[in-house]
């Protein structure tokens, strides 16, 4: 019993945690669209007008989403948007390093210092694993009771 409890409350700190650094992240964005706006050119992969929705779209999936994770209120759907995200953030780091740009990430918010790949590599490296964990845990709590019997 000591253990299940335990176990609950490691989950919702973990999942305060995961979804917390998403909506601090879309909050920073919303504050100044502009700056992450260039920070998303400065990865050379979307034209405009496309980067521009993007810099405002992105912030609002971030800050939803991850008060879906932390209120348990559509937390596999957060979970599931903000793993994607993660995923696509590594892909956009990758070529953007394979293409040898120097790049502002503006993940918490704008930056004017060129990004370290490897630093980036590993926190989205981190929070992935986090959220695939939370993920797991929700879906293999989530499962229906089956009966083999008539």
């Amino acid at each position: 019993m000591i253990m299940r409890t335990l176990g609950i409350w490691l989950h919702r700190l973990l999942a305060l945690a995961f979804g917390g650094v998403f909506v601090y992240a879309g909050l920073l964005k919303l504050k100044d669209p502009t700056l992450f706006l260039m920070d998303i050119r400065s990865f050379d992969m979307l034209p405009d007008p496309f980067a521009a929705w993007l810099a405002l779209f992105l912030p609002w999936l971030e800050l939803l989403a991850g008060l879906a994770v932390i209120t348990g209120v559509l937390r596999k759907g957060g979970l599931l948007l903000l793993n994607l995200s993660l995923v696509a953030f590594f892909f956009a780091i990758g070529s953007a390093w394979h293409r040898g740009l120097n790049i502002q990430c503006g993940c918490f918010g704008g930056s004017a210092v060129d990004s370290n790949y490897i630093e980036l590599f590993i926190r989205d490296g981190v929070l992935l694993a986090l959220g695939l964990a939370l993920m797991f845990v929700e879906l293999r709590a989530r499962k229906p009771a089956t009966s083999l019997s008539p």
